[in-house]
């Protein structure tokens, strides 16, 4: 049925167009308020030029009622101007000045406070929910809400306007206050010199050619639009996924899976699933839990069996990428379909790269299988695979949907694995939490052995911090240079390239770290108490810190591993950030690195001296 114009203007469609119609109604209130109530505050205006005060009591009380004036000038029909130069008169100039401040500044965050909660009322029925905040400043600029300080009518508008549409709070405050400040002492200047001469007539003609005065000056500086200049787009995306822990994910009792594919759709829901070739083996029953678990959900249909992924860093080449292409055309999945990709860090960067691609993106969740998948690479927001020779060349920063850890999936992983991946709860330890590395330290052998209770605590911790920095030191997607979550990282890349991958990704890092603290201690940075006691708790938690990768030397005598340094400046982006520690639970980038100073630390790792460094003695300045 074809609508009216009226109706899809008050229907839930165009934010943009909404708010002009509910700031229109809000102007047709101020107009019908002075339509109704103009004769009666004029004539109150003229008793109060009549009015001679005796006492400053009375001062005071006018001086209040003044300001009550000024402020409610935003709700009622008050000639803004005449009160301000009656202040003038009754008041001197500094009297004067003092109170239109004062009550231009209440004005406006009453303005503010009612076009905020004006906004929350009508944001149902008029869909301004679906504005960002802080939208306004893109339509109305600074110097429109300063020079529109001085202009009846509009004065009140734009402060509701920017309460309505969330301008930001204290940049609004700042440019109304400094706004406030100049335009009661230029009505203060103008009624100075004109009460003084006596000329009342005067005055009250200045009061209205002062507004005029700024609206022409606001003409002045106002550029025009050039065609010259280049066009502007700008918007915001808003991520939210929940990271879920749970035990026995595929049980069909267990809500968890079921709800983040359900909510909020209705109706059937497609899902396909690629699972990490080594989980599968390690795990033979997870097959047949997976399709006990779809077939007691009517409502979720699996396109087909779970599909293998090679396990590690053989996932992630264009090979692997191109069939899980193939595979998802080949079922017909489109954007509203679900993958779910169960596996370790490797898998998830290469499902998610081929999710991120596909159709420009289709929705994921991720299930993350081993314990560095669970307390980071699951967490953030990274996918990508090899290329070149060179780790994670190609990728994508795509968010899944949810991440769900599933603790039981952790229990059929090997030692090796299961202790791997605690080397990123120390990293992230190291650089963001000095008494969650007191923890560890108290339950390293509970963390050796995986004793369940620790190691549920410690992922869960680790998660929390990763997760913390991603969604709170705003720069979610690296498009700058610092980086503290790669503590560790740039010798681990070039470890895990030189050994073949046979190194797992937290043994890497645990290396990585050893020898970046062993520099950071070079330097001066990091004391020799902290320094061993970071090479004590990665041996206590059993991780071998002198691979034979460090001894490696190629043909000019260089070391291979440093070289990675090179590398790593290459993937920044050309300027060199290393994060190094100079405390526990702290650190700092650096820009350049000593190769002398890193060379002596790699020897003293390679050599295994480094347990014999003495307290209270530190490395040669």
């Amino acid at each position: 049925m074809r609508r009216s114009r009226w109706y899809r203007a008050c229907s839930k469609k165009g934010p943009a167009t909404h708010f002009w119609l509910s700031l229109m109604g809000f102007s047709v209130l101020v107009i019908a308020s002075f339509l109704l109530f103009e004769q009666q505050i004029q004539a109150f205006l003229t008793h109060l030029t009549l009015y001679q005060l005796s006492t400053p009591v009375q001062a005071f009380n006018l001086a209040l009622l003044l300001i009550a004036l000024l402020a409610l000038d935003v709700v009622l029909p008050v000639p803004s101007s005449m009160v301000a130069l009656l202040a003038v008169a009754v008041l001197g100039s500094l009297g004067g000045y003092l109170v239109i401040f004062i009550g231009l500044c209440l004005g406006a965050g009453l303005g503010y406070a009612l076009g905020a909660g004006y906004f929350r009322l009508l944001s149902g029925r008029l869909g301004l929910h679906q504005r960002q905040p802080g939208q306004l400043a893109y339509r109305l600029g600074t110097l429109s809400l300063i020079c529109l300080r001085g202009v009846p009518v509009l004065a009140e508008t734009s402060v509701v306007a920017a309460g309505m549409q969330r301008y930001p709070l204290r940049a609004f405050l700042l440019i109304t206050t400094l706004a406030n400040a100049g335009l009661a002492l230029a009505y203060t200047a103008i009624g100075t010199l004109l009460i003084e001469q006596h000329a009342l007539l005067v005055t009250l003609l200045a009061s209205m050619v002062l507004p005029l005065a700024f609206v022409a000056g606001y003409s002045l500086f106002k550029r025009k639009p050039s065609v010259d200049q280049p066009l502007r787009g700008r918007f915001e995306v808003r991520y939210d996924y929940p990271v879920i822990f749970t035990d026995h994910l595929f049980d069909p009792l267990n809500p968890c899976l079921h709800q983040q594919l359900t909510h909020p759709h209705n109706g059937p829901v497609k899902v396909m699933v690629f699972a990490d070739e080594q989980l599968l083996h390690s795990a033979p029953h997870l097959l047949a839990q997976i399709d006990a678990y779809f077939a007691a959900h009517a409502d979720l249909q699996v396109q087909a069996a779970p599909i293998a992924v090679p396990a590690g860093e053989l996932s992630k080449n264009a090979q692997v990428l191109e069939q899980l292409y193939t595979d998802m055309l080949r079922h017909g999945l489109d954007r509203h379909c679900y993958v779910l990709a169960l596996g370790g860090g490797a898998v998830l960067d290469a499902v998610g790269y081929a999710c991120a691609t596909f159709h420009r993106g289709i929705r994921l969740i991720r299930i993350p299988s081993t314990v560095l998948a669970q307390n980071d690479a699951g967490i953030g927001v990274k996918n990508g695979i090899n290329a070149f020779g060179q780790k994670n060349l190609l990728g994508a920063f795509y968010p899944a949907t949810a991440v769900i850890n599933d603790f039981q999936l952790l229990t059929s992983l090997t030692r090796r694995d299961q202790i791997a991946g605690l080397a990123e709860a120390v990293k992230v330890a190291l650089i963001k939490d000095q008494a969650f590395f007191e923890w560890m330290e108290q339950h390293a052998d509970a963390l050796a052995r995986f004793d369940h209770p620790a190691s549920r605590y410690a992922i869960r911790r680790c998660a929390e911090l990763h997760l913390a920095h991603i969604t709170g030191a705003g720069d979610p997607f690296e498009r700058g240079n610092g980086r503290p979550l790669d503590y560790g990282h740039w010798a681990a890349h070039k470890l895990e390239n030189l050994s073949h991958h046979r190194l797992r990704h937290g043994e890497a890092v645990a290396v990585g770290m050893a020898l970046d603290g062993l520099y950071a201690n070079a330097l001066g940075l990091l004391s020799d108490t902290d320094t061993q006691r970071v090479m004590n708790l990665l041996r206590k938690l059993g991780f071998n810190l002198c691979p034979p990768e460090l001894s490696l030397i190629d043909a000019q005598g260089r070391s291979p591993l440093l070289l990675g340094l090179e590398e790593f400046r290459q993937h920044l982006g050309g300027q060199l950030s290393i994060p190094m520690l100079n405390r526990i639970g702290q650190s700092v980038d650096l820009h350049e690195i000593d190769s002398a100073k890193m060379q002596a630390a790699l020897q003293r790792l390679a050599s295994r001296s480094d347990a014999a460094l003495p307290l209270g003695e530190g490395y040669a300045q």
